[in-house]
């Protein structure tokens, strides 16, 4: 697009460039009134293009303006993306912390819990492998049947502590667990957030950095329209000079006849005067100048030669 512009611009510069050479350059004979117009219709053309490339120029102003509000609304989104993407990596951070804890935490417990479960097996094997005897043991030593049933229920509540120890240490572990398990849940929510926020910011950068290179190229585009319009001001602004010299010195050329007689009535005065009779001069004056007529100017006048001969 910008190719064909350049080229109907320069072609408009160079048939300007080409007319005023033309005028400047164009024998007497050929700079008369009527080519005159004919320029005249060159200029109204180059106006009417001049024209046309203003109202392109002012385009160009429109679209530079809403590229700079596009690119405004552009950078507060990629700024508000940011702030939402470091507020997400700072929880993220957090929850990982917590995290971090929590399976220490968690291990600490299963390495209690294992110990207690050891001790627990322990009592119990020792419990249950020697019950026989013990009971044996117990009946054989006891006194009468209330002790009996006393060192039965102390056996049992032992037993009963330990299992419920066992269950506490349990349920403390399946807590921990489901605690972990929510935690780390959350954080991978947090991360997918996060990650779809920094996808989404640089989205919006690649979208800002295309805004920019468009607005650069709308800025060239517009110092060349820019160029282009005051290269044709001045090539309108010189045709008419040209045309203006012309006309001012149109007064003065003749044609380019060999006979004297052809040009009677279409010579202009070589000096700037009035004319005068022949009796107003001297005698010795009148003797001598017999033919022509004669014009009283002021003494610091020029003469111009207005016929090509030989005085």
């Amino acid at each position: 697009m910008k190719k064909g512009i350049f080229y109907e611009l320069s072609k408009c510069l160079i048939v300007s460039a080409f007319l005023i050479s033309e005028i400047l350059l164009a024998p007497p004979e050929t700079n008369s009134s009527p080519l005159s117009k004919g320029k005249q219709d060159q200029i109204k053309e180059i106006e009417s293009k001049l024209s046309r490339e203003k109202q392109k120029l002012k385009a160009f102003d429109f679209q530079e303006k809403d590229l700079l509000v596009q690119l405004a609304d552009l950078e507060q989104k990629v700024t508000d993306a940011r702030r939402s993407v470091n507020e997400l990596e700072k929880t993220v951070r957090l929850d990982k912390i917590e995290m971090e804890k929590l399976q220490e935490r968690l291990t600490n417990l299963e390495q209690s819990l294992k110990n207690a479960e050891t001790q627990v097996a322990k009592r119990l094997v020792a419990l249950y492998k020697y019950a026989r005897k013990g009971y044996i043991k117990v009946l054989a030593n006891v006194r009468d049947l209330d002790q009996f049933w006393q060192r039965a229920t102390y056996l049992r509540a032992i037993m009963e502590k330990d299992r419920n120890m066992l269950e506490k240490l349990t349920k403390q572990k399946r807590m921990q667990e489901m605690e972990v398990s929510r935690v780390g849940e959350k954080l991978i929510a947090r991360e997918a957030e996060s990650n779809r926020n920094k996808t989404r910011l640089s989205s919006l950068k690649k979208d800002l950095e295309k805004q920019v290179i468009r607005l650069m190229k709308t800025h060239k585009e517009k110092e060349f329209y820019e160029t282009a319009v005051k290269e044709l001001q001045l090539a309108a602004k010189n045709l008419k000079q040209a045309l203006l010299n012309i006309e001012k010195k149109d007064a003065y050329k003749t044609p380019r006849s060999s006979r004297f007689s052809d040009s009677k009535g279409k010579l202009p005065f070589p000096l700037k005067g009035r004319i005068i009779k022949a009796d107003k001069l001297s005698d010795s004056q009148s003797k001598q100048l017999n033919k022509g007529i004669f014009i009283e100017g002021n003494s610091d006048s020029k003469v111009k030669a207005v016929f090509p001969g030989r005085v």
